[in-house]
């Protein structure tokens, strides 16, 4: 007997070849954005912060690096806020997953079996037989889900909350990586203007030492003004070698954060000057307000708790009913031989409703509205955390601003009169009228006002970008 031949039904085939050929994985086919789900995610990693300039296009290093390349590269470079993008795009695409839901399944199937039957009659041997047979059957199904008393619309809205707070947070994370990268940068800073003062306090104490030197050979001087002398040049010898040390650590730390390696030559463009721009600083009541509103952190606290109330309602409706349209279509084609009755097609075609109704699960929905229930308290708790963080930073952050602003005038005028004051001594000392301990006090003095300017610098620049930060609102508008 010969075994007729057979071919899938041709809609079936069509979705099997559109499967096996076009939907590879890795294939563009695979990567289709149906629902657009992509182009939500936040767009601030390249646009807020740089207005839309930001590209990660690097040549070699430049003679000096002003504090946005040092910026623009530290962040090109920081895994943290490429894990922040690539959560934000993982989201997305949860959003689009919700969505799906809201489209027909339709799936397919293809079998094929062979088999034979062998029938032997012991009393009467010649009704024995044997047969063979091969089925081949091919199928094709839908399901649309019709209504779920609100069960996707509670996962699309909490899959979208989600996607607010991943967005949020990769604001949060690129505005934290933009004020740790200024930090670095005005801590490189300060090593380097601190080096250049020492280094100037060192030719200022080794005059002093060969003016005690040539007085203590002419006799007009006593050993003890030379070995002060000697004493304060190895002090302000050994003060450069480690503000050197110091600056090398610093420019070290930002090489490795640019992805380069440690011991790379790195000039930085000084820049410690205080900016008049401070517009954005009102009072510490329109501050608070503004933070409360605008604070990536809260931000994403408040979308989660929006997630979490919209899973509640989700685990809620999962117990209720399901209406869904169904379809199915199928073939099957039986090759048997005659002792099996011969060959036989049958085809099926189905259409309805199903009402799937849950009745029992063991508990596990109750359990799974308890957890639903807590983790809506847990993210209420986080958001009044968050809040509390946010406004105790902007509350430190804008004392120091303020104090530091008062402080740099002061510190200011501390340096140019104790310049004088050292300027003064040196030329009483050198006519003999001076003591050398009254010089060493001028140039301890004026030292420490250096160092002090250094520091409120400083820190007036990096309490302004972090308040900048706690605002919600720190961008490369904010650098000098």
């Amino acid at each position: 007997m010969t075994l007729l031949k057979s071919k899938p039904t041709k809609p079936l085939l069509i979705l099997v070849l559109f499967y096996t050929y076009l939907l590879p994985i890795g294939s563009p086919a695979s990567s289709l954005d149906i629902f657009s789900a992509q182009q939500t995610i936040s767009k601030s990693y390249t646009n807020d912060i740089t207005h839309g300039e930001f590209l990660c296009l690097f040549g070699n290093i430049p003679r000096e690096l002003t504090l946005g390349e040092v910026i623009e590269r530290i962040l090109c470079n920081d895994p943290k806020t490429r894990l922040a993008w690539a959560n934000a795009k993982a989201q997305a695409a949860q959003t689009g997953i919700a969505q799906s839901a809201y489209l027909p399944r339709l799936n397919g199937g293809i079998g094929v079996s062979h088999g034979s039957t062998v029938s032997n009659y012991e009393q009467r041997p010649e009704l024995s037989n044997k047969g063979i047979q091969q089925q081949r059957t091919n199928r094709l199904s839908m399901s649309w889900v019709l209504f779920d008393f609100g069960r996707r619309d509670a996962a699309l809205s909490s899959a979208r909350q989600l996607l607010v707070a991943a967005n949020a947070n990769q604001d949060a994370t690129l505005q934290n990586s933009f004020a740790g990268a200024a930090q670095l940068y005005y801590n490189a800073i300060s090593a380097q203007r601190s080096l250049n003062v020492s280094t100037q306090i060192e030719v200022l104490a080794a005059k002093n030492l060969e003016a005690a030197n040539a007085k203590y050979k002419a006799g007009t001087t006593a050993l003890s003004d030379r070995l002060q002398a000697q004493t304060a040049y190895s002090q302000a010898n050994l003060g450069r070698v480690r503000n050197a040390g110091a600056l090398r650590t610093a420019t070290g730390v930002i090489a490795l954060r640019m992805g380069l390696p440690p011991d790379t030559s790195i000039k930085l463009s000084e820049n410690l000057t205080p900016l008049p721009d401070t517009n954005f600083v009102k009072t510490v009541n329109e501050l608070l307000a503004q933070a409360r509103e605008d604070h990536p952190a809260l931000i994403a606290a408040q979308a989660r708790i929006k997630a979490a109330e919209a899973n509640l309602q989700e685990r809620r409706a999962a117990g209720r009913p399901t209406l869904s349209f169904t379809a199915d279509i199928s073939e099957s084609q039986y090759n048997r031989s005659i002792a099996l009755s011969g060959d036989r097609n049958d085809r099926d075609r189905t259409v309805g409703l199903q009402l799937s109704i849950p009745l029992f699960e063991g508990f596990e929905r109750a359990y799974q509205i308890r957890n639903a229930q807590a983790r809506l308290e847990a993210s209420r708790v986080e958001l009044i955390d968050t809040e509390q963080m946010v406004l105790i930073d902007l509350w430190t952050n804008y004392q120091t601003l303020s104090n530091e602003t008062l402080s740099l005038k002061r510190t200011e005028d501390l340096v140019a009169q104790s310049r004088e004051s050292l300027e003064v001594i040196q030329g009483r000392y050198q006519s003999g009228v001076g003591s050398m301990i009254e010089l060493l006090n001028a140039l301890t003095s004026y030292a420490a006002a250096e160092e002090q300017h250094i520091a409120v610098l400083s820190n007036w620049q990096l309490s302004r970008l972090r308040l900048a930060s706690n605002l919600g609102r720190l961008g490369f508008w904010a650098l000098p």
